[in-house]
């Protein structure tokens, strides 16, 4: 009442002192819990009964629309994180652990109702920020979970919150909309950064290049390029390909991976790290290769592993207890050097389809393996301790080398249907998380996103800038979220992204600040900021982000799609790049210099037909010459003569005279 009246100073006062009356004087709320583990897991909350929980949860979006009112978008969002936070350890309190993909919420409508109303509010939140991904997000699972609820649950008050006449608009968008970000401006900066996408022009006459499920690495200003492959049926390659930086004009062939592919299988969804001069690759064999990167020669060694009882009863067996990964292979993990050991998550390997959650490490002077976490095979209950079981997720250290950060990727339940194993559906899952795992205290935490994170996707592309000491995330794939053309009648039941996001790591300047008034309650960092561009690479998955640790600059190589996100063109199902990519960002250190951001917004307009015919990069293009009257652009030369024989044909164009 006090909202709708506008009296927002009396509102928030109200909220804030019956939300203290609930979780005690010395609670910190919102924020990093401090009566759990620090993250997303909070005891108080996991006890709580459902009445005290609904009344919580509905303080908590109150501030949040209060705050939203003001303009003050950065401590909604905590706000509604809180909400989510409180919602998620609900969920704990369920008979056994479940899997994130398995929807949990108590009997108790009106908790329903404040779990919707924050998600609304974030939602809205979201599209004003031009985040369209999680506005999207927000609106479509708010919708998809109670969907199937008991009468009691669809109240006139859930339904207003749930706001279905948005949810056409909302999946019509793409991420980011040219039609959105051709006109962005940064009106938030907490929240926001401007950047730009710069398009390098290396020559690949053969178009060799054109990959996904590849390798790669930058040492010595020189970007790498191993395996993968062009198109789902090939070719696929085993060379490895280098490409000058600072002079991207030809790539120059190395010698080929020399291990047969019948002792390690196909060159695909593997990782390349570098320590010191030597290139580290794990292919899921005991022998690990390394490219040495002075002499240009490939080279092996051998590991050991022993496993423990305990190793054993999560799924290493007596008779397998020599090695870890069933079929001596993995593809699509994450991994990370620190500290002198390689550190490897997840991905599948010769007994699943699905993703593992096993979690291993390597260290690389004694040449031994220690399991640290996880299963070789997910099994039939989940684990709220540990993240769960999935492929293609991204990673990275944090800058004291204390831990391993993971985001995101997808338990491709797809899969798992078709090869019969346990928790098989009819679409894959992706994961909503971030987690840490602590080096020295040997245990995972479930993190809290603050700011305006990245919507949930996997086969995304993730890069820790050191000279920045942030992390990057560009595009990904949604196995599930739709995305509708009004205009053709269709529906995909998966999104493709092409949205770029920055990540503030923990420093010892911007922890969380304990809030003892409303106020002052939101300010906490570190945090997600999403980079404004006017122009972008082409919506693509499988894409690898890079940092060049010597000048801090960061390149964007490669990926996949489908066709129907990047053209008209219909004379292939999908699409793979060979493009390159230079990511400026506005801070201090981000090479911002230079970029045209008026010319950027004249060339990136709306629609697949103002972005390059070709390849679907949106930037800053020519228009096609012929005598179409500028129907198309392309971006370049190469991408004119590949794309000028659908372009004729679609808009009987002819070269003029």
């Amino acid at each position: 009442m006090l909202i709708a009246a506008g009296k927002i100073a009396e509102a928030k006062k109200f909220l804030w002192e019956t939300a203290r009356e609930i979780v005690g004087p010395d609670f910190q709320i919102p924020g990093i819990a401090n009566q759990g583990d620090g993250g997303v897991r909070n005891y108080m909350y996991a006890t709580m009964k459902p009445w005290e929980r609904a009344n919580l949860a509905g303080c908590c979006n109150g501030l949040a629309e209060c705050f939203m009112k003001e303009g003050n978008l950065e401590s909604a969002l905590a706000w509604t994180e809180e909400t989510r936070v409180l919602h998620k350890n609900s969920t704990f309190t369920s008979p056994k652990d479940l899997y994130d993909w398995i929807d949990f919420n108590l009997d108790f409508p009106a908790l329903t109702e404040q779990i919707v109303r924050g998600m609304d509010i974030s939602s809205q939140i979201y599209l004003r920020l031009g985040n369209t991904g999680s506005a999207v997000h927000r609106r479509w699972c708010a919708n998809a979970s109670t969907v199937n609820l008991p009468k009691t649950h669809q109240t006139s008050a859930l339904k207003r919150y749930l706001n279905i006449g948005a949810m056409p608009m909302l999946i019509e968008l793409r991420h980011p909309d040219p039609r959105v970000c051709a006109k962005a401006k940064v009106t938030n900066v907490e929240l926001q950064v401007r950047g730009s996408w710069l398009k390098l022009d290396a020559k690949d006459p053969q178009k060799k290049m054109a990959r996904f499920g590849f390798a790669s690495f930058i040492w010595n200003k020189h970007l790498y390029v191993a395996g993968g492959r062009k198109d789902s049926l090939g070719p696929f390659y085993r060379d490895i390909m280098r490409l000058n930086l600072e002079n991207p004009d030809t790539w120059e062939q190395l010698p080929p991976y020399p291990v047969p592919e019948a002792r390690s299988s196909a060159f695909l969804g593997w990782s390349m790290l570098v320590k010191g001069d030597r290139a580290y690759l794990f292919t899921g064999r005991p022998e690990v290769d390394y490219f040495d990167l002075v002499s240009n020669a490939w080279g092996s060694f051998q590991t050991t592993y022993t496993a423990t009882d305990e190793d054993i009863r999560c799924g290493i067996t007596k008779l397998n207890s020599k090695w870890p990964y069933p079929g001596n292979y993995c593809t699509d993990a994450t991994m990370q050097i620190i500290n002198n050991k390689l550190y490897v998550f997840g991905g599948t390997h010769g007994k699943t389809n699905i993703g593992c959650n096993l979690f291993m490490a390597l260290d690389l002077e004694t040449k031994e393996w220690t399991r640290l976490s996880g299963f070789v095979m997910p099994p039939v209950d989940g684990d709220f301790t540990q993240p769960g079981p999935r492929k293609t997720p991204t990673s990275w250290p944090s800058p004291d080398g204390k831990r391993f950060h993971l985001l995101y990727g997808q338990c491709d339940r797809e899969g798992a249907a078709l090869s019969g194993e346990l928790h098989g559906a009819n679409r894959g899952y992706a994961f909503e998380d971030m987690w840490s795992w602590g080096i020295e205290e040997g245990s995972w935490k479930r993190e809290r996103f603050m700011g305006n994170p990245p919507c949930p996707r996997s086969e995304h592309s993730t890069t820790y800038n050191e000279k920045l000491g942030k992390v990057f995330v560009f595009g990904g794939y949604h196995p599930s979220l739709p995305t509708d053309y009004a205009d053709r009648t269709d529906r995909f039941a998966f999104s493709y992204y092409a949205d770029t996001f920055m990540y503030d790591m923990p420093t010892s300047s911007n922890v969380a600040k304990r809030t003892r008034t409303a106020d002052q309650a939101g300010i906490v960092a570190p945090k997600w900021k999403q980079v404004l561009t006017r122009g972008f690479p082409t919506y693509r998955c499988q894409a690898h982000l890079l940092t060049c640790p010597d000048t801090g600059r960061m390149y964007l190589y490669g990926g996949f799609t489908n066709k129907d996100f990047i053209s008209g063109k219909k004379s292939y199902n999908s699409r793979s790049f060979h493009d390159i990519w230079e990511l400026r960002v506005d801070i201090p250190g981000g090479h911002f210099e230079g970029v045209d951001l008026e010319e950027e917004s004249r060339t990136a307009q709306a629609g697949p037909l103002q972005r390059c015919f070709n390849c679907g990069n949106a930037g800053r293009w020519k228009k096609c010459g012929g005598t179409c009257n500028g129907k198309a652009f392309f971006c370049s030369p190469d991408c004119l003569k590949e794309g000028w024989k659908d372009h004729k044909t679609m808009h009987h164009c002819r070269k003029a005279d």
